[in-house]
C-alpha cells in the first residue's frame, strides 16, 4: 500500500539536482543566487515530503487499529458461531420429539455464522497484508527523508563556501580614486615635509574611501558592517600619482592625488565578516580546508608559547565538591581554582573517589576557563584504559575502552535537530561496560570470514547501496570486497548490514567467550559525546579536519572512508565518532549514528539518529562492537 501524495511527492523531488553536494564542483560556476533559489525549492519539496510523510504514518496507525478491531471482531465471531452450532444441535435433538419441528432458522443461523468468520479471517489476511506494505513503504520514505535532509544541507554547505568566494571577490578589486587633500604648513616644517604629509594624508584618505566602499557595495553590506570595527580587511597601495599640489598665501598646501588600491580579505577574514565558521575561508575542492595561515603572525604566537614570563590566567570549575585539581603532577586544590601558569602546554587532571578522572592537557594561550563534568563510576575504571581479547591462535581481537557508568543528557540540546532527535533527557547508564575504540576494521571481518566462510548481503543478494545522483541506489557489484573506493585494513567495513553486524559479533563471543553486541542508542551517545553537550564531542563547529564528514576539510572528505584513527580521540579514548561511517545501533528499530564520509556536518552531530530498513547496507555504514562486563 503507497500513498498517492507520497508517491507523488517523491517522483517530483529532482534529486539528481544535488549531484554537486557529492561530486566536485570546479567545473562550474555556481552563484550564491542560483543556489538559494535551489534550496528554497528543495525546502519546498522537503515540506511537502514531511506532510507526505506524516500522511504514511497515520495510514499506519490507522491499519494497525484497524487490524486490532478486526482481531477483537474475530474473537466475538468465534463465540457467536460456536452459540449458533450448540443451538443448531439443541434443535436437532428436539425434533426426535417432535419431528415436524422446523430447524431451517437455526441452520440458517450457523452458515450465516461461519461465512461472517470467513470474511473476518479474509479481512484481517488482507489487512496484514496492507499494513505490511505500508511499514515498507514508510521505511523506505525514511531514508529518502535523511536522503533529502542530507542534500538540503549540502546545499546549505555550497551556499556558504559560495558568500565566501563572492566576499573575497567584491574586496579583491582594483581600482583608481582622485582625492583632494589639504594641509596647514607647521612654521617649523620644510615645504617637502609639508609636500610629503599632505600626499600621504591624501593616500590615507584614498584608503579609508576606497575601503568605505568596499563594506557599502558589497551584496551583503549590512550584514559585514555590523563586524568592521574589529575588521582585519586591507587596502594595498598599488601605485599613485600626483595630478596637482600648490601652496596658498596663508601657508596651506593642497595636493590632487590619483591612487589605484587593491582591496583583500586576509586569513578567515571573509568567515569574520560573514559571521560564520573559519572552515568555509580555506575550502577547496578534493583538498583540505585548512584556512589560510598567517605565517608572521604564527610565529609570533609561536614565540609568545615559548616565553616563560608571559603568564594567562587559568580558571578551573566542576560540578562537584571536594574534587582535587592537579595541574603538571602537582595538587592545586579544590575546584573553584584560578591560578596564574606560563604560556605554553598544560596536563591537567580533575579527580574525586568514586567518580571518573576528568584528563586535559590544553595549550595555554589566551585566559582561558575550564568547566568540569565528572561522571559518576559504578566500576572505578582508568579513563581510556584499554581492553583486548584473545581469538585462538594468539591473534588480538578488536581494541576496547573500558566505560564507566554514569549519568549524561542525550537528544538534541541546542534546538536544531531533526523531530526524532528530541526531547531532550536525562538518561543513565547503570552498568559500566567496553566498547571499540574504533569502528569494525577491513581486517578484523576479513578474519571473521576467512574463518567462517561467511557470504553477506551484499554478496548473495542486489548488492551494496552507494550515493548515485544525490540518492542511494543499490550496485550489485558492490560490497564489503570492493565499496567502490580503495580500502586498505585499517580502513571501518563497509557494505555490512546489521543481519551482517550481529552475526560477526555472534562469532566473536564464541571465539573469545565474553558478551559481544552492538550498542544501544543510549549507550552509543554516551560514549559518543565523552561528557559533551554540544553538537560534537569538542564543540559546536565542525571545524577544520576534525573528522571525515562532507566539508570537514580531510583528503577523505566526500570521497572515501578514512583509516580508523586518523583523527583525534575524544575524551574517553573513542575514535571516529563523528564522521568516517554511520554506525549501526541495537533497539528495536535499525538505527544509525555520527554521520559519515559523504554526509554534511549537520548530520554528524552526536543527536542525528539515521533510520533504516532491516538489511539495508550501503558504502558509508559500519559498526562498532560493544563488550559487556
Amino acid at each position: 500500500m503507497r500513498l498517492a501524495l507520497l508517491a507523488l511527492t517523491i517522483s517530483c523531488l529532482s534529486l539528481s539536482s544535488f549531484t554537486h553536494a557529492f561530486e566536485t564542483t570546479s567545473s562550474k560556476s555556481t552563484t550564491v543566487e542560483s543556489l538559494e533559489i535551489e534550496l528554497s525549492n528543495k525546502e519546498t519539496q522537503y515540506s511537502a515530503f514531511i506532510t507526505a510523510l506524516d500522511d504514511l504514518n497515520a495510514q499506519v496507525t490507522a491499519e494497525e487499529d484497524r487490524l486490532t478491531r478486526l482481531r477483537a471482531q474475530g474473537k466475538v465471531l468465534q463465540t457467536l458461531r460456536q452459540e449458533a452450532l450448540l443451538n443448531m444441535n439443541e434443535q436437532y435433538e428436539s425434533m426426535v420429539d417432535n419431528p415436524e419441528q422446523d430447524i431451517a432458522q437455526s441452520q440458517n443461523d450457523y452458515r450465516q455464522s461461519i461465512i461472517n468468520q470467513t470474511q473476518n479471517k479474509n479481512a484481517i489476511k488482507a489487512s496484514i497484508t496492507n499494513l505490511s506494505d505500508a511499514k515498507t513503504e514508510l521505511a523506505k520514505a525514511n531514508i529518502d527523508r535523511f536522503t533529502l535532509a542530507n542534500n538540503r544541507e549540502a546545499l546549505i554547505e555550497e551556499i556558504r563556501i559560495a558568500r565566501v568566494k563572492r566576499l573575497r571577490r567584491e574586496f579583491e578589486k582594483q581600482d583608481e580614486l582622485e582625492v583632494y587633500q589639504v594641509v596647514t604648513c607647521d612654521t617649523q616644517e620644510t615645504l617637502n615635509k609639508c609636500i610629503t604629509r599632505g600626499n600621504r594624508l591624501a593616500k590615507q584618505k584614498a584608503s579609508k574611501t576606497f575601503l568605505d566602499k568596499l563594506f557599502n557595495v558589497a551584496t551583503e553590506s549590512s550584514l559585514i558592517n555590523q563586524y568592521k570595527k574589529d575588521s582585519a580587511a586591507q587596502v594595498r597601495l598599488v601605485k599613485h600619482k600626483v595630478k596637482a599640489g600648490e601652496f596658498s598665501g596663508q601657508g596651506n598646501y593642497g595636493t590632487t592625488i590619483i591612487v589605484e588600491m587593491q582591496g583583500s580579505l586576509p586569513n578567515n577574514e571573509a568567515c569574520v565578516l560573514l559571521n560564520i565558521s573559519a572552515r568555509y575561508c580555506g575550502y577547496q575542492e578534493g583538498q583540505p580546508s585548512n584556512p589560510v595561515v598567517d605565517e608572521t603572525a604564527n610565529s609570533q604566537q609561536t614565540a609568545g608559547l615559548s616565553d616563560d614570563t608571559l603568564m594567562y590566567e587559568l580558571t578551573v570549575r566542576s560540578d562537584q565538591y571536594d574534587d582535587e585539581v592537579f595541574i603538571d603532577g602537582v595538587s592545586y586544590g579544590s575546584t573553584k581554582l584560578s591560578v596564574m601558569l606560563s604560556a605554553g602546554h598544560h596536563d591537567i587532571n580533575v579527580t574525586k573517589p568514586g567518580y571518573s578522572d576528568y584528563q586535559q592537557q590544553i595549550r595555554l594561550s589566551k585566559n582561558t576557563l575550564i568547566k568540569v563534568e565528572l561522571l559518576k563510576a559504578a566500576i572505578n575504571l582508568a579513563n581510556g584504559e584499554k581492553i583486548q581479547d584473545i581469538l585462538p591462535g594468539d591473534e588480538l581481537g578488536p581494541e576496547l575502552i573500558g566505560v564507566p557508568a554514569g549519568r549524561f543528557q542525550m537528544g538534541d540540546m541546542k534546538g536544531a535537530g531533526l523531530s526524532n532527535e528530541k526531547p531532550a533527557r536525562g538518561e543513565q547508564i547503570l552498568k559500566a561496560f567496553a566498547i571499540g575504540q574504533n569502528q569494525i576494521t577491513v581486517g578484523d571481518f576479513k578474519r571473521f570470514v576467512k574463518e567462517t566462510n561467511y557470504v553477506t548481503e551484499a554478496e548473495s543478494t542486489n548488492g551494496c547501496a552507494a550515493f548515485i545522483d544525490g540518492e542511494p541506489k543499490y550496485n550489485s557489484v558492490l560490497n564489503w570486497r570492493n565499496p567502490g573506493f580503495s580500502q586498505a585494513d585499517d580502513h571501518p567495513v563497509v557494505c555490512v548490514s546489521d543481519i551482517d553486524s550481529k552475526a560477526y559479533l555472534t562469532w566473536l563471543s564464541k571465539q573469545t567467550e565474553r558478551e559481544y553486541r552492538l550498542p544501544n542508542e543510549m549507550e552509543w551517545e554516551y560514549v559518543a559525546r565523552a561528557g559533551s553537550v554540544e553538537n560534537y564531542w569538542w564543540g559546536n563547529d565542525i571545524g577544520n579536519g576534525k573528522a571525515n564528514c562532507a566539508y570537514c576539510g580531510s583528503k577523505w572528505s566526500n570521497r572515501s572512508t578514512a583509516p580508523v584513527k586518523s583523527f583525534r580521540a575524544n575524551k574517553l579514548g573513542l575514535y571516529d565518532t563523528v564522521g568516517n561511517v554511520w554506525e549501526l545501533t541495537n533497539g528495536d528499530k535499525v538505527v544509525a549514528r555520527g554521520g559519515a564520509w559523504n554526509f554534511a556536518p549537520k548530520l554528524a552531530r552526536t543527536s542525528v539518529r539515521l533510520e533504516l530498513s532491516s538489511g539495508f547496507r550501503s558504502n558509508y555504514l559500519g559498526f562498532r562492537a560493544l563488550r559487556e562486563n
